[in-house]
């Protein structure tokens, strides 16, 4: 047991990040991380009652197994608001990269869409390296004196970006729960 418990929390830091879905699709591993994957939920489910419940929750829980290297997985999540109600949809199957996708849709309070737009990998991947990544990067090197003029027009469209995002949306604090007595 310690050595699957080893294995999964080991997966579970490296491919979970700082919570649940880091971006709105799981990430696609190499062929030798999802080998691994593979390996540990036979472990772990071989035979499937191996773990009492708890012992199955901790596993899952804390190597983000649920998301992490999974053949399919769809999540939904409704907002309402004052005009009506957002809806995002996520799909993700292992074994058909093209359909990666994630959904937003906006209809009024009769139902009727009003807007829908739809995000494939490619557009996620590249709009979370842009945002998180690059636009670190490019702060690092201003930072350092080492931006080039190309550079410092790249950060000046991202900061933009960066500040429109937070004129909409507040700053999430960083969610602590604390245990049940």
């Amino acid at each position: 047991m310690n050595r699957l418990f080893i294995l999964f929390c080991s997966l579970g830091v490296a491919l979970s990040g700082c919570g649940p879905l880091q971006t709105p699709l799981p990430a696609r591993l190499d062929d030798e991380h999802q080998k691994s994957v593979n390996e540990s939920w036979d472990k772990a489910l071989s035979p499937p009652n191996r773990f009492n419940s708890q012992s199955l929750l901790d596993i899952l829980l804390t190597t983000g197994a649920y998301q992490n290297g999974v053949d399919k997985l769809e999540f939904r999540s409704e907002k309402n608001l004052s005009n009506g109600l957002a809806i995002m949809e996520i799909r993700f199957e292992r074994s058909a990269p093209e359909r990666d996708l994630f959904t937003i849709t906006v209809q009024d309070r009769q139902g009727k869409v009003l807007r829908q737009e739809r995000y494939d990998r490619e557009q996620i991947e590249t709009t979370y390296r842009e945002m998180f990544i690059d636009l670190n990067n490019l702060r690092r090197k201003r930072e350092q004196g080492a931006a080039s003029a190309e550079d410092l027009q790249k950060l000046k469209g991202y900061e933009a970006r960066q500040a429109l995002v937070e004129s909409v949306f507040p700053k999430f604090p960083a969610v602590k729960t604390e245990p049940k007595e």
